[in-house]
């Protein structure tokens, strides 16, 4: 009769088997099943569908607007050089050759502000408003020695030059045609619209509104 074998202590016991938690948890994470990798990449899809829609969609908001904004951004500088020449009118002297002269299309004189490279020396400057036939807009265009630049065009056919004297009161010409008038008025306004909204650039010459008197002016031409 062999005698019955003892048990094992329990520290052996334990050396030979794992614990049941820890067999568990490697079952458990062993990796990842078919459905749960699955549902990553239908989750994955849709996020990246509504990145892809929304990117779309602010790239033809930033091409929309960026273009208005362009037009916006020329718009006021065309309207800052109109401004810089107006102010740098200057009166010519009664028998100069550039005598401001203003009327509904256009105006010319003297400018110390021209657009040209004779910044600082009176130049003499045309500003005028034309019809584009190509295209139907209408142009501001500017004229310095002979060359046509146009400046800014708009929609719409409706385009005038007003100019205000000194109370402010409104003449299609300028000088007007009866009366004593300095030489040059104290507002030139450019009145118009641009999609059926009225559009008033005004712009005021700095400079002296008569012109200075020399030593012939008053005693004659000497012989």
């Amino acid at each position: 009769m062999k005698p019955a074998t003892p048990p094992l202590p329990e520290r052996s016991r334990r050396q030979g088997e794992e614990p049941g938690s820890l067999r568990e948890f490697r079952v458990n994470h062993a990796g990842f099943t078919l459905i749960e990798v699955l549902v990553v990449l239908i989750i994955v899809a849709i996020i990246s569908g509504v990145l892809f829609q929304a990117l779309e969609q602010a790239y033809r908001l930033q091409e929309r607007f960026g273009m208005e904004l362009f037009k916006v951004q020329q718009g006021s500088m065309a309207t800052d050089w109109y401004r810089q020449t107006v102010q740098g009118l200057q009166p010519d002297y009664p028998d100069g050759r550039n005598l401001f002269h203003g009327e509904e299309r256009a105006f010319s004189g003297l400018s110390s502000n021209p657009l040209g490279d004779d910044y600082g020396a009176p130049v003499p400057i045309v500003w005028k408003i034309r019809s584009n036939q190509q295209t139907g807009a209408t142009e501001l265009v500017y004229i310095e020695e002979k060359q046509e630049t146009p400046i800014l065009s708009w929609r719409g056919k409706e385009a005038r030059f007003t100019y205000l004297d000194e109370q402010q009161a409104s003449h299609d010409s300028w000088p007007p045609p009866l009366g004593l008038w300095p030489q040059l008025p104290k507002q030139i306004q450019l009145v118009t619209r641009d999609d059926g909204e009225p559009v008033r650039i005004i712009a005021s010459p700095l400079g002296p509104a008569a012109t200075l008197m020399r030593t012939q002016d008053f005693f004659g031409t000497t012989q």
